[in-house]
């Protein structure tokens, strides 16, 4: 390469104490991201369930696009999904 690492400026690093309010503010904001993507896993989940349970009941996939307003490749896709999961286990319940 023939370049000095010498001639490369120092890393600008200065680690300086996160404030006391930053850091409840970083806890709680952190705190409230974990609980909203829990909750917004768990609404996905009952949503997918439903959507399959409405398949297989032989509603229309085009009447279940209507109503959930996402798009059919949507609904495929977790069909699809759904396949490739093992069955659930009953003792499980």
């Amino acid at each position: 390469m023939g370049h000095s690492h010498a001639l490369m400026p120092h890393p600008m690093c200065e680690h300086g104490a996160v404030d006391q309010d930053r850091q409840q503010r970083l806890r709680r904001l952190s705190a409230a991201y974990k609980r909203r993507v829990k909750a917004a896993e768990e609404a996905h989940d009952e949503l997918v369930a439903e959507v399959l349970g409405a398949l297989d009941d032989g509603e229309q996939q085009v009447d279940i696009v209507r109503e959930i307003g996402f798009t059919r490749e949507w609904v495929r896709r977790k069909v699809v999904d759904a396949r490739k999961r093992p069955p659930a286990d009953p003792a499980d319940s």
